[in-house]
């Protein structure tokens, strides 16, 4: 492929602005489609209506004179619901994503999407990216879970991207974009975005939580300093929001989407966040330390090796810490597609079966 094409082609501020001749440019300049060749017409379709809280999502299907090219690509723009872009907007999401498959991607060790075009406006918000249709490939269901050959293929991928980055003297030059887990933006805007979720949370999915747990979440940001400093090191590259609904199987091979979320960090919050929110408890039931195990013996594998204490209670302190991915989204719960609340309650569950079957609260200190 040539150059991820960027503000030089122009960039739309919704899909009604794409058109065949921008996806000329785009597809031209990353050498997608030769110079002789133009996009004729073009039919764009919603694409995974509700399975994205940040994002907005189109197949656009291209027919071509003068040449071939790809058969569709996926054209990506911000989610349009207030809250969720209000927080996209505040956490720089949309920036990181971009940044990434522009200087991060192309020597990750981990597969992702190729990707034609990634450009962001100068305040940080807009945004609009072109990549590879992964739909030939394996997805899963969310709401079903991975099963069990998945999760140890997507844990093997997820430790070599962690070891590639781990304490990597490049990583001081990425935090401008990608923040580390202790950061005065988490620390002060996460207690909010939790508080402001949780009464809906209970409302809509109290059947899902405990005694304990509904006091946890009474106590939530009390507890954040400790559990964003627990993953904060060893720092390597995290993901941020390593789930299967962003995950696409080709046989063992994993190719990985979304990285709006990732930051600096330990690397164990990434499983951590994948096994509370991706895998059926009944699939991990008892199988628990094998999890752990595994994702040890391929980071040593690529040469780096971490004391598996630390890694169990970084790994509890995490899974309590991921107890705010569901809980976030309520606030917008009545307006989301019928497919977002069902994985706003999806996740919510797990992460709380999770919480009680690692005996995750363990690992939090007593609070005053």
């Amino acid at each position: 492929m040539g150059n991820i094409a960027g503000p030089e082609v122009g960039q739309p501020r919704h899909i009604g602005e794409v058109d065949g001749v921008w996806l000329t440019k785009v597809l031209q300049t990353s050498d997608a489609i030769p110079q002789c060749t133009a996009v004729a017409d073009l039919t764009i379709t919603p694409f995974a209506v509700g399975a994205g809280l940040l994002s907005l999502l189109y197949r656009a299907v291209p027919t071509y004179s003068g040449g071939i090219g790809p058969e569709s690509v996926i054209v990506k723009f911000p989610i349009d619901i207030p809250t969720q872009r209000g927080i996209a907007d505040q956490l720089g999401f949309y920036s990181r994503e971009v940044r990434f498959y522009r200087e991060i991607a192309p020597e990750a060790r981990v597969r992702t999407p190729t990707v034609h075009a990634a450009m962001i406006a100068d305040d940080c918000t807009d945004f609009v990216m072109v990549m590879e249709d992964l739909s030939c490939h394996t997805t899963c269901d969310q709401r079903v879970g991975a099963t069990w050959e998945q999760t140890l293929a997507s844990i093997d991928a997820m430790a070599a991207l962690h070891a590639q980055w781990h304490e990597h003297p490049q990583l001081d030059s990425l935090t401008d974009t990608f923040p580390p887990m202790l950061n005065p933006g988490y620390l002060y805007g996460l207690p909010p975005m939790f508080a402001a979720g949780w009464p809906g949370a209970k409302e809509h999915a109290g059947d899902c939580l405990t005694a304990e747990l509904m006091h946890f979440g009474d106590h939530y940001g009390d507890h954040l300093e400790f559990m964003l400093s627990t993953a904060n090191a060893p720092v390597t590259l995290l993901h941020g929001d390593w789930r299967l609904d962003n995950l696409f199987f080709d046989g063992d091979d994993v190719t990985v989407i979304d990285f709006q979320i990732s930051g600096l960090g330990c690397g164990v919050y990434d499983l951590a966040y994948f096994v509370s929110q991706s895998i059926a408890p009944e699939v991990r039931a008892g199988r628990e330390d094998e999890l752990i195990d595994r994702y040890l013996q391929q980071l040593a594998a690529h040469g780096v090796e971490r004391d598996r204490a630390e890694v169990v209670h970084q790994f509890k302190v995490a899974v309590a810490q991921c107890f705010i991915y569901g809980v976030a989204s309520f606030p917008s719960y009545p307006d989301l597609p019928e497919r977002s609340q069902d994985l706003c309650r999806l996740l919510l569950d797990r992460s709380a079966r999770a919480i009680v079957d690692f005996d995750a609260l363990s690992a939090l200190p007593s609070l005053a």
